[in-house]
């Protein structure tokens, strides 16, 4: 028997998510998001594309090196993308839609920007959610169980609402692009006080954002914004800053580049090691919706 689970929330596509049901498994990229989920948490499974709740998988067994690719990307990719594997036993299946839920989930505290909560691995910034919204899910879900056709509905689903994709709308679960990012640190500096400057020049190179204190000053905080492709050449940047003004660097990325960043920071930029601070994106978009949401506040009550 397990004592004090914890409760995970999932996003993965309509085929892995099969996967994952047929095969009693789940898998993760990263060492680091392994040791967080621990023998008798529980894992909700939201498929993407058409936005359900869909299972309910429990962990009962310690992680371990997966040995060859199942997964539908990783079979496509022709790699291994989730070595960290184990044995999850899916106790509930069935199809709750995400938007009927999602006034009445704590864990989702901007109601308008649901889908934020939604992205990453695990969602929720990470965190786990509440175990309170784990049994309004739960209890949800066995009111609507799943269909004996799974494949025809997902494959379906698409298709019955064609009309609604007619009309233009938000996105609410994608990944931000990299000027987000850089937008949303800019507008933190400015929320915080700070005088925030984009695209600050540093000889003949550019830093995504930079804050000071005064307006002719140095910089004293220095972010590059790295998703995808050269870490190397951001980390310059960010080291040339450390040794020109002293500036304190941050590396903003994702998941799948926080140990190649960290191994940088251990060898060719070991000097700036101490200073340096690798943060996920997730943490940005969540900071940036809080200071937003609070400094509405204060606005509106005069503080």
């Amino acid at each position: 028997m397990f004592t004090n689970p914890s409760y995970w929330l999932f996003s993965v596509t309509p085929e892995n998510w099969e996967i994952a049901r047929k095969r009693q498994i789940w898998a993760v990229r990263t060492e680091n998001i392994a040791q967080k989920i621990k023998k008798g948490d529980f894992i909700v499974l939201y498929v993407t594309r058409i936005r359900f709740f869909c299972s309910i998988l429990q962990v009962v067994e310690d992680w371990t090196l997966a040995k060859q690719a199942i997964w539908t990307d990783e079979i496509n990719e022709g790699k291994i993308k989730y070595p960290y594997q184990t044995r999850a036993t899916m106790i509930m299946g069935g199809l709750v839609d995400t938007k009927e839920l999602v006034a009445k989930l704590s864990f989702v505290e901007n109601k308008q920007r649901w889908g934020v909560y939604f992205l990453g691995a695990p969602a929720n910034l990470r965190r786990p959610i509440p175990e309170s919204d784990y049994r309004l899910i739960h209890e949800t879900m066995k009111l609507k169980p799943l269909p004996a056709d799974v494949s025809t509905l997902i494959k379906a689903k698409p298709e019955a609402k064609k009309e609604e994709a007619k009309k233009p709308r938000k996105d609410t679960s994608r990944v931000p692009k990299h000027n987000e990012i850089r937008d949303m640190i800019l507008e933190i500096g400015k929320i915080e006080g700070k005088i925030a400057e984009v695209e600050y020049p540093i000889d003949n190179l550019r830093l995504d954002v930079v804050w000071k204190t005064i307006t002719s000053g140095n910089p004293k905080w220095a972010y590059e914004v790295q998703m995808a492709g050269n870490l190397y050449e951001a980390l310059t940047k960010l080291k040339h800053a450390w040794d020109k003004w002293n500036s304190k660097p941050f590396l903003v990325t994702t998941d799948e580049y926080m140990t190649q960043a960290k191994s940088l920071l251990e060898g060719s930029f070991h000097e700036m090691r101490e200073d340096a601070r690798i943060v996920n994106w997730e943490e940005i978009v969540k900071l940036h919706q809080l200071l937003k949401e609070a400094h509405r506040i204060k606005t509106e009550i005069r503080l």
